[in-house]
């Protein structure tokens, strides 16, 4: 009996975990960035990258991976989900302060995932006079 029982347990867990393997697919881009740019306080060189969505049981844009295309940068990303209909485009948007870069909002197909801004980018944030200018790096 208590063998079953094991043998029960360990299939409905396979059961689950197998439906939320396809339940968290989401959408993603493949976009070249043309400079160099901070994720949180993280300095990631120019180069091309993969912006993964998840979806399933979290609101599309609420989880970001980012992946470098050498595969060398990979992180995982929490944000505030949204949506953005008015554009065809991908796209990624950076805060430029200066010379710096801070990546703070990612769109993929209507979705938006916007970032929160961290230490080194408040600090700047702080220092400036002026306003920020706002970077868009999009595809089609």
């Amino acid at each position: 009996m208590k063998k079953n029982l094991v043998v029960l347990s360990m299939m409905a867990a396979l059961a689950m975990m197998t439906g939320f393997a396809f339940a968290g697919a989401g959408i993603e881009m493949r976009i070249n960035v043309p400079f160099d740019f901070y994720l949180d306080n993280q300095l990631l060189p120019n180069g091309e990258y993969i912006f993964q969505m998840d979806s399933g049981n979290y609101a599309t844009g609420s989880h970001v991976v980012v992946v470098s295309n050498d595969g060398k940068e990979n992180r995982m990303l929490f944000a505030s989900p949204g949506t953005d209909r008015s554009t065809d485009f991908n796209q990624l948007s950076f805060n430029k302060y200066g010379d710096k870069y801070f990546l703070s909002s990612i769109l993929i197909g209507g979705h938006k995932a916007s970032l929160k801004v961290y230490g080194l980018e408040q600090e700047l944030r702080s220092q400036m006079n002026k306003k920020q200018s706002t970077v868009t790096v999009a595809q089609k």
